[in-house]
């Protein structure tokens, strides 16, 4: 399904690259919503590890106990307007690319590129896919991040405890609102490394308190796949390689760019603790929340460069990406169900 995303992304690309205009821009983002809406939302159950079984739930409003509060009372309510999972599938699709695709918008003429990556390095399954619950946590924190820039901290945290309810792993955004307040030094930086390693200390505490009842959060990645380590490695060079240029540049915008680069810090921290921690699938999740903005930072990045270094750039990461989806899962020890990539039907399928 990866690979069919990525062919849509690509035929609506002519429509997004001309953002001389707010009216092109939009019609860009338009055509990237719907697309994305109606290739999600109308899936079958069958693809996707987890869509089954949400169908099955939503269908029947059976085992709802393990899900949080929010995402229940999501389901009930639109139970009561269709019992069809396709009609879940569809509000889910709008609430989680309407969100990714407003906010890319928002800060980057270059909203595709951050979208076309989001969906080749892992996006589509872990947020879109499988993970429905977490996806409208991140979706809520992203649309926060606006008030967090602006120091409005109300709108911030009423947006924070609806993500909990949906997620209480999005426990994790309620203390980074005073991370985006600290303007960015390499020394605080290094200061954080050693309480994000503290705080690993007692990560088994954390993770059992809040995810007592998902015993598979509570153990860590034992087997570390050589196409996972191939992903995270590409990953933190679309992270890495545009900082150094945003903390050259901070004082041009610095509420927005001390974000990014807070953020994306803390997404590599989380995204390689991983393979240190004992629960390495908890702290996976948390660096979820952090991924979309990896992909902001590339973009701004390359938007701010001339046009001739745009378009060099921008070809040269749909070449990589082209590589890196022909040959990592050849490298990996494991063909994961969730990484499948070319299964796809329609509901009426």
């Amino acid at each position: 399904m990866t690979d069919l995303t990525l062919l849509i992304l690509l035929c609506i690309a002519p429509f997004c690259l001309d953002n001389k205009t707010a009216l092109r821009r939009n019609v860009g983002a338009w055509l990237i919503f719907i697309c994305l809406v109606f290739l999600f939302g109308f899936r079958h159950y069958s693809v996707g590890t987890d869509s089954a079984n949400y169908a099955f739930r939503y269908e029947k409003l059976m085992g709802l106990e393990p899900f949080e509060i929010g995402f229940i009372w999501l389901m009930k309510g639109l139970h009561v307007v269709c019992a069809d999972y396709t009609f879940l599938f569809v509000v889910l699709a709008v609430i989680i690319w309407g969100g990714l695709v407003k906010f890319y918008n928002k800060y980057t003429k270059l909203y595709w590129v951050s979208i076309f990556l989001f969906c080749a390095l892992g996006g589509i399954n872990t947020v879109a896919n499988n993970g429905v619950r977490q996806g409208i946590a991140i979706v809520l924190f992203l649309t926060a991040i606006p008030y967090a820039l602006q120091k409005q901290w109300i709108q911030y945290y009423i947006l924070g405890i609806l993500a909990f309810l949906f997620h209480r792993s999005s426990i994790f955004i309620f203390p980074l609102y005073f991370l985006i307040q600290i303007k960015f030094k390499w020394y605080l930086l290094a200061l954080l490394i050693f309480m994000f390693c503290g705080v690993l200390a007692f990560a088994d505490q954390i993770t059992n308190f809040l995810f007592s009842d998902y015993d598979r959060y509570l153990v860590g990645i034992e087997q570390i796949g050589k196409g996972k380590l191939i992903q995270l490695s590409l990953i933190s060079c679309f992270a890495l390689f545009p900082s150094y240029y945003h903390y050259q540049t901070l004082e041009k915008n610095l509420p927005f760019k001390n974000m990014l680069l807070w953020m994306t810090a803390l997404y590599i921290l989380c995204a390689w603790g991983v393979y240190i921690s004992n629960v390495g699938d908890a702290l996976n999740r948390l660096a979820w929340y952090l991924f979309p903005i990896v992909f902001l930072n590339f973009s701004v990045y390359i938007e701010e460069k001339s046009p001739k270094l745009k378009w060099l750039l921008f070809l040269n990461v749909i070449n990589l990406i082209f590589c890196y989806r022909l040959g990592v899962y050849h490298l990996s020890d494991k063909l994961n169900q969730a990484d499948m990539i070319y299964y796809y039907k329609f509901f009426w399928q």
